[in-house]
């Protein structure tokens, strides 16, 4: 008696599929078939979904080259250098300070503050912002020159009033250039880490007309906001009530950490 018999069409015996076997003629008949469809199919989800990313910005990281500053080394509310340029806004342009990796905190140059000093780093850079990542050592990217004028160490201050904004809070370094995309979900891990280790925290919203703006967080008297009090809410749809400031051509968003709320 034949075990094919009933089961399995005498003509068909060799269809069986055997895992060491080459595969059966009408299987492989169906997937070159079907493989152009679901190439298709495949093809066609990767670009709906890369569609519905957001635009991760204009941002740049030039690791390949030396970038040489000269300016007024300020270290409140967070390390940055004040370059006289008369073709930026108010006649100056300021450079925020990171150290290369995640350990800005670390950068001791107290003894070097409010003094014209030359510094030489890599470019991040989103748009008209700029940062200079430097190494631990200061000596490997700094050298002072003569104290700062008073308008590059204390430049003039304007209160621009109240506003209740709601965005996102990023660290500065990556979400000016060295990742894309930097903000959401995805970036929240790196983000924490980096505001825990001194980066500067950036406060990221949009206008009503879609427009970007980017301010930089510190607390209601415009000193350093304490990371450990912000970072449960980095990356996460927030809202705050605060004053927002003109310091030279930098925009802060003054408000303490208290005043930070999920929406």
């Amino acid at each position: 008696m034949s075990l094919n018999r009933g089961v399995i069409p005498p003509d068909r015996d060799d269809d069986l599929y055997i895992g060491w076997a080459p595969a059966p003629n009408v299987d492989r008949r169906f997937l070159f078939a079907a493989m152009p469809l679901l190439l298709g199919v495949t093809t066609g989800l990767s670009w709906l979904s890369a569609k519905n990313l957001g635009d991760p910005g204009a941002g740049k990281w030039e690791t390949g080259k030396v970038e040489t500053v000269k300016g007024a080394l300020v270290k409140a509310p967070y390390p940055m250098i004040r370059v006289t340029d008369t073709s930026a806004p108010f006649g100056l342009r300021t450079w925020l300070v990171v150290a290369q990796g995640k350990c800005t905190g670390k950068l001791a140059f107290a003894e070097f503050e409010n003094q014209v000093v030359t510094a030489r780093g890599a470019l991040v850079a989103r748009k008209d912002r700029r940062m200079l990542e430097v190494p631990i050592a200061l000596n490997e990217w700094l050298e002072a020159d003569e104290p700062a004028p008073k308008a590059l160490s204390d430049p003039q201050t304007e209160s621009l009033g109240s506003a209740r904004l709601s965005g996102m809070i990023m660290d500065s370094k990556c979400f000016f250039g060295v990742m894309r995309p930097s903000r959401g979900k995805t970036h929240k891990e790196c983000a924490s880490l980096c505001i825990r280790g001194g980066i500067p925290p950036s406060f990221w919203a949009r206008d009503d007309k879609g427009r970007e703006t980017v301010l930089l967080m510190t607390d209601e008297n415009g000193g350093a906001l304490r990371p450990e009090e912000i970072i449960p809410f980095v990356a996460d749809p927030v809202s705050a009530d605060g004053e927002i400031v003109r310091v030279g051509d930098l925009l802060q968003f003054r408000a303490n950490a208290g005043a930070y709320s999920r929406v």
